[in-house]
């Protein structure tokens, strides 16, 4: 699996938390993760920007977008990059979640 870099996304709390990112199509293996959907771009100045599209999380990556019904409003919103947080356990990707979901307006968090 090849990465497209780090991205970092803060808390309510104000933690930060490291999410490496990935492309949308990216296949994975059976993992627990927090995962933050965006729309990468590249800025006229040459750095990237994510567009916040969606956070959440699953205990298995590898079958989520089988049947996720925020697919088509990914698409809507050219959604073309998953930033992952492996996190086994399931309280802690609750946690880590719901702390990232407060602190932003996310646009398929509805």
């Amino acid at each position: 699996m090849n990465g497209l870099g780090n991205v970092r996304i803060k808390g309510i709390s104000g933690k930060e938390y490291k999410f490496r990112a990935y492309p949308m199509d990216t296949k994975f293996i059976h993992l627990g993760a927090v995962y933050f959907i965006t729309s990468r771009n590249l800025n006229p100045d040459g750095r990237i920007s994510h567009s916040r599209i969606y956070c959440g999380e699953t205990n298995d990556l590898s079958t989520y977008f089988d049947d996720n019904k925020n697919v088509s409003c990914f698409k809507a919103h050219f959604a073309n990059c998953i930033c992952i947080l492996p996190q086994e356990d399931e309280q802690s990707r609750l946690n880590i979640e719901n702390d990232v979901h407060n602190n932003y307006k996310l646009l398929c968090n509805i």
